[in-house]
């Protein structure tokens, strides 16, 4: 990590406090420059120390989580922000709401009775991923890559990998040979509020069923689906093994598991399974894309958000060998993290990228 990257870490136990900090601090180029037991206390301190990134409670006295993530998105816009959550289902229900209002990811806790350097590398695990990818948007933030060579490597991307390949790219133009009749939705950091964009404006007109992989944790998936239902207007359920894949309903894959689509004597289903993490991810995308690539003999779309690393590209490849295929990704400029999106353009799997606000509506114009 070669930018400065100045963190402050808000937690009413100490121990945490001082398990997050020594995690900041091993790390090149990251520091921890204040610490706060509460939110009332951090909002005092970011002025003079001006961190690049919060980590940030979800449970603490005097002010909470929540209401101090609204205050910093408020008062401090160019501060990002990571929630620190325990794994209670009443935590995952606060911590979905704090991704909606503006925070950049979440980590869990660890159970400390594990023993302190067990919970420590846990925790190390899966916050080392996410302050890499704040310090690669600083980096980008404060001038390390110019704008116009981003685009000059992004073009040559697409030139290189469109070569001999026939592309549909016309917007509004689509074959009946191509007309989807199942949609595949792979996300990671920053997906629950781009899922929540693209559902919304896609809306119940969608006449195909959903799959949707989230890279999540167990028990906030089941929150994820519940606050996708109530904002998008499609039915979001965390699938169940042996649920149908149906029209009008959208079958989210339960955190901590891989969803694979079955065919059960013609009838689309999912089965649920525990296997090995897959891109170091379970649920992982390619799992799901994979097995639809196996097991459905129609039309696909699929839709590749935001997120860290390249689940998902080696799934959309299986589907493209089918030739049945169309792939959508969201561009860099309006991902959280171009990790997922960007394994997919560059192997030259993408047949669009698209902004986040316009992903829904394409969604809707390839399937009409």
């Amino acid at each position: 990590m070669s930018v400065s990257l100045k963190v402050m870490v808000v937690d009413d136990s100490l121990t945490y406090r001082s398990i997050l900090q020594g995690i900041v601090d091993a790390l090149p180029g990251a520091e921890v420059v204040a610490a706060a037991a509460n939110g009332k206390v951090a909002l005092t301190k970011i002025p003079a120390q001006r961190p690049d990134l919060v980590l940030l409670d979800v449970e603490m006295p005097v002010l909470d989580g929540l209401d101090t993530l609204k205050r910093i998105r408020s008062g401090f816009p160019g501060v990002e922000v990571v929630m620190v959550s325990g794994t209670s289902r009443e935590n995952a229900n606060v911590v979905i709401q704090c991704l909606g209002a503006g925070a950049m990811e979440f980590v869990t806790k660890p159970i400390l009775s594990k023993g302190a350097e067990a919970s420590r590398a846990e925790l190390r695990q899966a916050l080392v991923p996410v302050l890499t990818a704040v310090a690669t948007r600083l980096r980008l933030r404060r001038g390390g890559t110019s704008a116009a060579t981003a685009r000059t490597a992004k073009a040559e991307v697409v030139a290189a990998s469109s070569a001999g390949r026939e592309t549909i790219r016309r917007k509004g133009v689509v074959s009946a040979i191509h007309k989807p009749e199942l949609l595949l939705i792979g996300a990671s950091t920053g997906g629950p509020v781009a899922l929540g964009a693209v559902l919304k404006k896609v809306g119940p007109r969608l006449a195909i069923p959903i799959l949707i992989v989230q890279h999540m944790p167990p028990l906030f998936t089941a929150s994820l689906a519940t606050q996708l239902t109530r904002s998008t207007g499609i039915q979001v359920r965390e699938a169940e093994a042996g649920d149908e894949v149906a029209s009008g309903r959208a079958l989210l894959a339960p955190g901590g598991r891989h969803m694979v689509f079955e065919n059960a004597g013609g009838r689309g289903c999912v089965s649920l399974n525990d296997e090995a993490k897959v891109n170091g991810c379970r649920p992982a995308v390619d799992v799901l894309f994979s097995s639809v690539a196996d097991n459905f003999s129609g039309r696909t779309l699929a839709v590749v958000l935001t997120g860290m690393g390249q689940d998902g590209a080696n799934g959309v490849a299986v589907l493209k060998q089918k030739g049945s295929n169309f792939c959508l990704v969201q561009d860099e400029d309006s991902c959280v993290v171009y990790g997922m999106p960007r394994s997919v353009s560059e192997r030259g799997l993408a047949d669009e990228t698209l902004s986040l606000d316009s992903i829904g509506a394409r969604i809707l114009e390839l399937c009409a």
